[in-house]
């Protein structure tokens, strides 16, 4: 087994510039976000488990899944959002433990994604980054960022029930409130110290 570096923390906290500074240092990168969506196109894993338990009407007229849609039925109903995970959890996990069984031991992997917690990763990580940032700076950045109602936002920043769980597990916890060059910096500081 590599290497593993879980990058967790709350919605619009940092985690992906934070997984994109890793990256050009040279760090292999993988993203639960950009998995998911690869999972679930049209046909794939994800998407069969979804359209079993949501139903044919979370589909585009192509036959995609429509995430908007999807997005605001489970960030508006904790069930929801629980029947959601419970569908698209394990298949992530499966595929991130058979992707890790095929690098040599001697590499770093970091994994970045907002569900590292619920979704049972812990068993697979030696080091956990936690990226906090305050809630008004992740409103900012959600409003700018996804253009989001307000109620949506708050829906969203809600919805992650397990951060403090994630966040007791830290063995780095990196305050991301300032400019992506200090955030540069206390990452370099910490690869330093890791050295």
């Amino acid at each position: 087994m590599p290497v593993v570096w879980a990058i967790g923390g709350g919605v619009a906290a940092g985690k992906s510039t934070v997984a994109s500074i890793l990256r050009e240092k040279g760090i292999e990168v993988w993203e639960l976000d950009r998995l998911s969506r690869e999972l679930s196109r049209k046909g794939g894993p994800l998407w069969k488990n979804i359209v079993r338990v949501f139903g044919p009407h979370f589909l585009t007229p192509t036959g995609e899944l429509d995430r908007a849609k999807l997005g605001k039925l489970v960030f508006r109903n904790w069930e929801n959002l629980f029947k959601l995970n419970s569908a698209t959890h394990p298949v992530l996990l499966q595929e991130v433990r058979k992707k890790l069984a095929s690098l040599p031991p001697s590499q770093i992997v970091a994994i970045e994604g907002a569900v590292l917690f619920e979704a049972g990763f812990e068993p697979l990580w030696d080091k956990l980054i936690f990226v906090e940032a305050g809630e008004e700076i992740r409103e900012k950045r959600l409003r700018r960022t996804k253009r989001l109602k307000k109620r949506e936002i708050k829906e969203r920043l809600r919805s992650q029930r397990f951060l403090n769980c994630l966040r007791r597990r830290a063995d780095f916890i990196l305050k991301n409130e300032g400019s992506v060059g200090e955030l540069e910096e206390i990452i370099e500081d910490w690869l330093d110290e890791l050295k």
